[in-house]
């Protein structure tokens, strides 16, 4: 005698009834889903377990099971343990509702391949409205979903990157703010010194000035007690050297400039000329006293050496070029030529006596200030009075 089925044997044998039912009565419809290039299968709610009872060879191409092994299956038996959990949720919560069904899915072939399928499942009802089939298409989205891959773990090495780039700027910018902040802070100290040393260099030229002041007091109480004229003369010469060398120093700590360095020479000669008014009388304002300068700025001790020569060879030439209440000028100038800077001091006086005077002071004071400036001096004195002294513009070692 036969065993007696079990109730598993039973439920096969009835989704076996209901695969041949339906293949014998599909007529046209399923030689149309055969020939499809779209995977698909009908499945049967009104048997437990909802099996395939349709599959078209493109679902057996697709996932490499025979006809046989799909036949009686559920949905499920496709998954593997990538899927989704949720899933089979959402698929049996849109059958039991009667809704259709359209999601992206990750399934197993046979061969254990990674299949993505565009899943659409919808109830087909019959003509009583009660579902009779369930229709399932599956469209192979594999190839997609992979350059999606690709493309999100591109993405995410570039986004890496480009992290690992803007952290790298940051702290490169960063560093440079911290470095703009210590640049700052020197540029302000240096500053700050600058200032102090100028103050400095301001009070040491008032301080200089105050001296040769005193020196000058002390010489003129020397000069009343002193009874020879020769040493009266000698003295009065030696006090308006003084006198000059101080408004010297006035001109340089009055400067407006804060770079007290460096003197702007054609300011610096218009002021040593007008401050020669001390050594003239009412009736000397016949002589006119001008400047005329370059755009030409010296350091400190270049510009005392050429204001000493311009104001010997103009207090010479205030003494000795214009006897007798004569009309006449003295013009000073200061000139670029090439790469040297040419001092001229000239009037249109009477010249400069045949047989110099022996021992002058004031011209072995223009001799040694022109070799301080590693200039050459030239004096001519026939019909006028010229001092010029050529300089290089350069400091040379």
């Amino acid at each position: 005698m036969r065993p007696a089925p079990t109730p598993a044997d039973i439920l096969q044998g009835k989704a076996e009834e209901r695969v041949i039912a339906f293949q014998r009565g599909g007529g046209p419809f399923v030689a149309a889903v055969e020939t499809t290039r779209m995977p698909m299968v009908v499945t049967d709610p009104s048997v437990n377990g909802n099996p395939i009872v349709y599959v078209n060879q493109s679902f057996i191409d697709l996932f490499g099971y025979s006809r046989e092994e799909v036949l009686g299956q559920n949905y499920f038996f496709l998954t593997g343990p990538d899927t989704d959990p949720d899933v089979e949720r959402h698929i049996r919560a849109a059958m039991m509702a009667d809704e259709p069904l359209n999601l992206e899915v990750q399934l197993r072939a046979k061969s254990g391949r990674e299949v993505w399928a565009a899943q659409f499942v919808s109830p087909v009802h019959d003509d009583q409205g009660r579902v009779a089939q369930h229709f399932a298409s599956f469209w192979d989205i594999t190839r997609r979903v992979r350059a999606e891959r690709r493309t999100r773990r591109l993405n995410e090495v570039l986004e890496s990157r480009v992290k690992e780039r803007t952290q790298e700027l940051q702290n490169e910018l960063d560093r440079r703010h911290a470095l703009e902040g210590v640049l700052t802070e020197s540029i302000r100290e240096k500053d700050k010194l600058l200032g102090q040393r100028n103050v400095l260099l301001h009070e040491v030229n008032h301080r200089a000035k105050n001296s040769i002041s005193m020196a000058i007091s002390m010489l003129r109480l020397q000069m009343v007690r002193q009874g020879d004229p020769g040493i009266s003369e000698a003295l009065e010469n030696a006090i308006q050297r003084l006198d000059h060398l101080a408004r010297i120093h006035e001109l340089l700590y009055r400067q407006d400039s804060n770079d007290v360095q460096s003197v702007d020479m054609a300011a610096y000669l218009t002021e040593l000329c007008r401050n020669f008014g001390h050594l003239r009388s009412p009736e000397d304002h016949r002589i006119e006293l001008t400047s005329d300068a370059d755009d030409i700025t010296l350091d400190v001790d270049r510009a005392i050496n050429v204001a000493l020569i311009a104001g010997e060879a103009i207090t010479n030439a205030l003494k000795h070029a214009f006897p007798d209440k004569r009309r006449g000028a003295v013009r000073v100038g200061l000139h670029h030529e090439g790469e040297d800077v040419l001092l001229s001091i000239e009037d249109n006086g009477i010249g400069l006596p045949a047989t110099p005077r022996a021992g002058s002071m004031g011209m072995r004071l223009i001799e040694g200030m022109a070799r301080s400036l590693n200039g050459t001096l030239t004096i001519e004195g026939d019909r006028r009075t010229r001092i010029a002294v050529r300089f290089p513009t350069a400091i040379r070692s």
